[in-house]
């Protein structure tokens, strides 16, 4: 296990290590690097306080605010039919208009994209280093691996949502996904693999890391139970439905997670290691986000670009707990007039970025179950949980067939909202996006669409012929 007893003094000292390693990862584009200062990765992890610092500074390029620290959780709901633009509203804004291109306004296309590379590159200098060290410290040594097989396979994961279709878009996943990389070669110029191939990679990265982290609980790094989490998504994405809920079991069984109480919904978001984040971004004061963090993007204190429409807030019922996280703006009128979302907070933008929870595995399960004859009952009793921390009186769930489907979305809809999952959620179950509380001039974009994926950025086009544009760009 990792026993970092000053994790600030740590991350004050990644700085040496990350600029040896990670020297060549500075281009603005992962997969145009330059090896500028030229450093052997053997060289530079020698001992496992190397791998310790590297082991941060891949965590830490999760918090990017061109990745789970804003724009990767925000791109993919402001395209969705949870939030509405404010009337001052322009990063990001050609995204959830419809209109972005591989030039966008922000350069999010490209941005997004590098940074995730980024972030793959470190988790393979980790993965590929031949250092020997002592046998007193290759159990941390294996924990520190197999946690880069894991942040390797949720950045392809990421990748392959944001921009290909989702997994049963073509019948055999024959469809373009993203380029795979499981090297260090600076001078790669991969073509895109299938999607039926990045998830085939993702898949054995995350069951190899099983063999490998802690298991122990620690939402800061992604221990045993936060790979079956991720397990639990990505098997329910690809609708590998009994795979989804024997991950899901593995989670929910291991007894080391428990939903937050309805009276302390709030503290999810705004404290460190909830009884249910199973693994969530670390923001802290040295990351100094601000109005720039995720939470900036809705706050009236930040920026305030978007706001939750009426279409979700309307889906919860009076006294249902997770109306707290949104509040009242008596300065929005007209067309604008909304609540504000608040699960985000923190005006210093200190907020943790949950990325899996046990109220999502829940719902994993339920919608997998769904799915499979004679399990219906027990999707119904997960969804039943859910419903229920939030608003104890609500009834017990009776739907079946379709309307349990149909039902489990609409909890995953205000369960997870805010959180980067909504755009997915209807793609993947062949749902267009339908606007009825709409501030934007697209309002309706109907299934299946070449707009429900992002733009390879023009910079990647540019300087790699092997990689292909996405069709309607």
């Amino acid at each position: 296990m990792i026993k970092y007893k000053n994790l600030d003094n740590l991350r004050k000292s990644i700085a040496v290590v990350m600029l040896s390693i990670f020297a060549s990862s500075c281009s603005n584009d992962f997969l145009d690097l330059q090896p500028h200062q030229s450093i052997d990765t053997d060289m530079a992890l020698q001992s496992i306080g190397d791998f310790q610092a590297a082991n941060v500074g891949m965590y830490d390029g999760l918090s990017s605010s061109n990745y789970y620290g804003r724009y990767f959780v925000l791109v993919s709901d402001i395209m969705s039919d949870d939030v509405k633009q404010n009337a001052s509203a322009n990063r990001a804004s050609d995204w959830a208009a419809y209109a972005g291109s591989s030039t966008d306004n922000n350069n999010l296309a490209n941005n997004i994209w590098s940074r995730i590379y980024s972030v793959i590159d470190r988790s393979n200098r980790i993965i590929l280093s031949e250092t020997t060290l002592p046998p007193s410290v290759q159990d941390e040594f294996d924990n520190i691996k197999g946690q880069a097989y894991a942040v390797r396979a949720l950045a392809h994961f990421d990748l392959v949502r944001l921009y290909a279709q989702h997994y049963t878009y073509t019948n055999d996943a024959s469809h373009m996904g993203i380029p795979i990389v499981t090297s260090i070669d600076p001078f790669t110029k991969p073509a895109r693999n299938s999607v039926k191939e990045v998830y085939d990679q993702i898949i054995s990265d995350l069951q190899t890391a099983l063999e490998l982290v802690d298991k122990k609980k620690n939402s800061f790094f992604l221990t045993q139970s936060g790979v079956y989490g991720l397990l639990s998504r990505v098997y329910l994405y690809k609708e590998d439905w009994v795979n989804a809920v024997d991950a899901a079991d593995q989670v929910i069984d291991s007894n080391l997670f428990s939903l937050v109480p309805n009276e302390n919904y709030q503290a999810i978001f705004n404290t460190d290691h909830s009884s249910e984040t199973i693994f969530e971004i670390d923001m802290h004061e040295t990351d100094n986000r601000g109005t720039d963090a995720l939470g900036g993007m809705y706050l009236a204190t930040g920026y305030g670009d978007y706001l939750p429409s009426k279409d979700v807030l309307n889906l919860l019922p009076p006294n249902d707990v997770r109306n707290s996280l949104y509040i009242t703006d008596a300065g929005l009128a007209g067309d604008y007039a909304s609540k504000r979302v608040n699960k985000y907070d923190s005006k210093l933008g200190l907020n943790n970025i949950p990325v899996i929870r046990l109220s999502e595995v829940y719902l994993n399960r339920a919608e997998a179950n769904a799915h499979i004859p004679g399990a219906e009952m027990a999707a119904q009793q997960d969804l039943n949980k859910i419903r229920q921390r939030a608003l104890p009186s609500a009834p017990d769930v009776t739907a079946t067939g379709s309307q349990l489907i149909d039902e489990i979305l609409k909890e995953r809809r205000v369960e997870l909202a805010f959180e980067g999952h909504r755009l997915y959620d209807l793609t993947r179950n062949k749902k267009g996006v339908h606007r009825t509380d709409c501030t934007s001039s697209v309002c309706d974009v109907s299934y299946p669409s070449d707009r429900f994926v992002l733009a390879i950025g023009q910079a990647e086009i540019d300087v790699n012929p092997n990689v292909t544009q996405n069709p309607g760009y």
